[in-house]
Order: C-alpha cells, then sequence, then structure tokens
C-alpha cells in the first residue's frame, strides 16, 4: 500500500494489519523497521509496546485520516492510545518528523494498483 501525506506521495509502503493475530503481533520479532517501511492498523485506537526491541514512531488516524497525534519515539514495553482514533500508522523512529506528520496533517493510505484492493 501506498502512503500519501497532504495529497504528496510519500516513501512509504504500508502493510496492513487486517487480521487478528497480525493485529496483536504486529511488529514483534523484527529488529528494527526500515524508514521507508510502515505498519498500517485500522479499527484500532490503542497500541503496546510489549516485546518489541525497537521505539517507533506511532501516527494515530481519524475515520478520514486526519493525524490525531504522533507519539514520537515511542519505547518498547510502553502502551499509547488514542481514544478518537480509528486507525495506526506505525513508523521508524523518527520517519514522522522526517515527513513532516504533524496532528491535522492527512494522511491516506491507498492499495497498490496490481492488487486491486481499496485501503
Amino acid at each position: 500500500m501506498k502512503v500519501y501525506l497532504d495529497d504528496r506521495a510519500t516513501p512509504l509502503r504500508a502493510e496492513a494489519a487486517l487480521h487478528y493475530r497480525r493485529r496483536l503481533v504486529g511488529l514483534i520479532g523484527r529488529a528494527r523497521l526500515a524508514p521507508d517501511d510502515a505498519l498500517w492498523i485500522p479499527r484500532c485506537r490503542s497500541i503496546h509496546m510489549f516485546f518489541m526491541r525497537f521505539a517507533i514512531d506511532a501516527v494515530f488516524l481519524d475515520a478520514h485520516g486526519r493525524v490525531l497525534r504522533v507519539h514520537a519515539g515511542l519505547k518498547p514495553w510502553r502502551t499509547a492510545t488514542v481514544w478518537r482514533a480509528r486507525s495506526v500508522l506505525e513508523l521508524a523512529a523518527g520517519t514522522a518528523a522526517d515527513l513532516g506528520i504533524k496532528e491535522n496533517s492527512h494522511v491516506q493510505i491507498v492499495a497498490d494498483a496490481d492488487t486491486g484492493r481499496a485501503a
């Protein structure tokens, strides 16, 4: 999936966590997250960092893709919740700032043309 910020393309490629197990495990077990990779968790307003080995940027989005909050550099063994959120985009630590993602930005996650799946 491709990620757009305020109607401009970003270098991010998002993987969608659509099933229960994928949503529960998330990034656990990975040694790191590449700066151009992301994990998008739809229907989510709270994440945990239990058993993680690295910090991430957690971008909480409303139903329309508006950024409600950015938890930058969220460390292992922490949790983050934004009650009004409808999805979360997990990025490598520092990526949100590098791309200019901040509160009230608009993030759109679009399915790749070759998969035909909508985001």
